[in-house]
């Protein structure tokens, strides 16, 4: 166990580096969380921004707000990190050091991957880009009374597998709501050879997307955009009309210089233990969340669930990342959840409204649960263990 009052440095104020900062700042140890942004957004709620115009407030909070009493925030922008010096650099001038460091520094987005994508999120606004573009889109969306709303991805690695199909579905619901659906046509491409990147979750949401009228198109990865002809071409040489473009970015790890860069791969993503999620070669460094490169989804809850882990084994538990996701799929009123480890693949979750009972009931508890996660984490670990996929198996939920 490290010393109770060593120096813990968290990188980013997102769900990992809050749950970490927080847990740790619980135990006794002098936690500096470092956040560039005034807000915490929780992602998923720009989806019900952008396709069903709820008010952008409701889904953000001031990040002092989330920092316990006695953790420390540093407003500021890191810009570089020097491992083998300890030292962490601040776009102010100031240098911070630490006895020990948990980078939470999320994904970046890559704009000029996909030629057209700047010109595009400019116009019609995105779910990804932050709360200012999910209204723009919102703005766009329901000003349609004909045409085609296309989602589309440009690389399988983007945040929450589930997204772009909560956004058709949400979309569609929105559509209904108003009389139009038939009049605009919604259509999801994804770079997939099924509907969804699993087989067995593609299965069951199939007969779903038919029934809202949403139109699939598989092994679409998105290359390029023109705006001025109102096409997306793909990867594999196909093309797309639409109206509105709501287009996933490409991911890349944080944008701040690391040393050594033998840390992070050809992406930018820090290399990491998929297990410990210690930094490779640095036994007093650890990167939770998005940023990393271990192999399951970047989603808020594999962002919980490490930084718990990092948090136990700072406090010297030998504990253990099991790649666990939860990612929520909302449909029709209903939702499903992609549920897996990296051991067990995802299993069959059948939609029901109940399940989306429990979505909602995690959106009530979300801002309480990164300020004070010590006092919610029997409830986690209960739905965890009883979800668990070594324990539901093949018959799924």
């Amino acid at each position: 166990m490290a010393e109770s009052k060593a120096n813990v440095l968290v990188l980013g104020a997102g769900s990992g580096g809050l749950i970490a900062g927080n847990l740790l700042g619980y135990h006794g140890f002098n936690v500096t969380i470092v956040e560039k942004s005034d807000y915490h957004l929780f992602q998923p709620g720009m989806l019900w921004i952008a396709f069903q115009g709820h008010d952008p407030a409701r889904y953000m909070r001031k990040v002092e707000s989330l920092v316990r009493p006695g953790v420390n925030l540093v407003k500021d922008t890191v810009t570089e990190i020097d491992l083998g010096e300890r030292a962490v650099k601040l776009a102010s001038g100031k240098t911070l050091s630490y006895d020990i460091l948990i980078i939470a520094l999320g994904v970046s987005y890559d704009y000029d991957a996909i030629p057209g994508n700047r010109e595009a999120l400019e116009r019609f606004g995105d779910f990804y880009s932050g709360p200012e573009h999910a209204a723009r889109l919102w703005k766009n969306f329901s000003a349609m009374k004909e045409g085609r709303l296309v989602v589309a991805a440009g690389d399988p690695g983007y945040k929450c597998t589930p997204a772009p199909h909560k956004a058709v579905f949400l979309a569609s619901e929105t559509l209904k709501k108003k009389g139009l659906r038939g009049k605009v046509k919604v259509t999801l491409a994804v770079p997939f050879v099924h509907s969804y990147a699993s087989e067995t979750l593609a299965k069951l949401i199939d007969p779903k997307l038919e029934e809202a009228g949403i139109e699939v198109v598989t092994m679409f990865t998105a290359e390029s955009v023109d705006l001025e002809k109102k096409k997306l071409y793909s990867l594999e040489g196909e093309e797309l009309d639409f109206d509105l473009l709501a287009l996933i970015p490409v991911h890349k790890g944080p944008q701040v210089t690391i040393k050594p860069d033998s840390v992070t791969d050809d992406d930018g993503y820090i290399k990491v233990d998929k297990y410990t999620l210690q930094v490779e070669g640095y036994d007093d460094v650890y990167a939770v969340g998005d940023c990393t490169n271990a192999p399951t989804s970047k989603t808020g809850v594999t962002a919980h669930l490490g930084a718990e882990v990092v948090a136990d084994r700072i406090l010297g538990f030998d504990a253990r990342f099991t790649g666990r996701t939860n990612c929520p799929l909302v449909m029709n009123g209903e939702a499903s959840f992609a549920i897996s480890t990296y051991d067990h693949p995802v299993i069959p979750v059948r939609p029901s409204k109940m399940k989306r009972f429990f979505e909602d009931l995690f959106i009530g508890i979300y801002w309480p649960s990164l300020k004070y996660p010590e006092r919610f984490r029997g409830i986690f670990k209960a739905y965890f263990d009883a979800t668990d996929p070594a324990v539901l198996g093949e018959a799924g939920w």
